[in-house]
């Protein structure tokens, strides 16, 4: 493997160059960038290296090649912080971004045993469902599904909509004030279900996450599965220091 004389493969700088240029809007989504042999002629490295590089930022979702065309950037990554308690479309919208919902279903349903235990409840207790696809710019980026004790929430229905937070309504009529999460996180491929909502290709690697909401209590309140496409969102955290 070709390296520089500070011992990075050229591959690697290539891919931070490139990532680099994205992050600073000089590439933008849409932009056609130089093909293998024009980047090994360019930087004077082999056309491998140069394939390598690409190969690596296209597995990471930075570009997408489209065949007898060329390579292109792909749409910018959309930052979603997993350890804040928040609403999706709060945490949106203060990024500058157009959020938006549709509602897939919204039902009473029985707890399993699997569900009881998650959220602290009897087997057979009314829950409600709430299975949402999440939309930013118009782009389709997650699916959302959250379960809440029914007890906490009765008649919850009523004020559900496309345009309303969910934790907004837990908080305004219901007094819920939630304030933690415990969460896993794992890559998972995406069914035709999903991968059609997501308009995305069936078998496409998405980010998976799963977790329990907590209120002040320390009840759990929620527990919740998301579906992110992995080539669009990336997770982050912001720690705080300990007092």
């Amino acid at each position: 493997m070709e390296k520089g004389i500070d011992g990075i493969p050229y591959y690697q700088k290539l891919k931070t160059m490139f990532i680099e240029e994205i992050n600073s809007g000089n590439l933008k989504y849409g932009d056609k960038i130089p093909s293998e042999r024009e980047l090994a002629e360019k930087f004077k490295i082999s056309r491998m290296t140069a394939r390598h590089a690409l190969s690596t930022l296209e597995r990471e979702g930075f570009v997408e090649r489209r065949v007898g065309v060329g390579t292109f950037i792909s749409n910018r990554k959309i930052q979603w912080n997993f350890i804040t308690v928040n609403s999706f479309t709060k945490g949106m919208e203060d990024k500058g971004l157009k959020p938006s919902t549709e509602t897939i279903f919204a039902k009473i349903e029985t707890a399993d045993e699997f569900l009881a235990s998650k959220l602290n409840i009897s087997t057979g207790e009314e829950i409600f469902s709430l299975k949402r696809l999440r939309i930013v710019d118009n782009i389709p980026v997650a699916i959302e599904l959250s379960q809440i004790p029914y007890k906490f929430c009765s008649q919850i229905e009523e004020y559900i909509s496309t345009k309303v937070s969910l934790y907004k309504v837990l908080d305004e009529f219901y007094g819920l004030k939630l304030t933690k999460q415990k969460q896993y996180m794992r890559i998972s491929l995406s069914d035709p279900i999903e991968s059609k909502l997501l308009k995305i290709g069936n078998e496409n690697p998405c980010l998976s996450i799963e977790g329990t909401t907590y209120d002040s209590f320390e009840r759990p309140i929620e527990y919740y599965q998301i579906l992110a496409r992995g080539d669009l969102v990336e997770f982050y955290s912001e720690p705080t220091n300990p007092q």
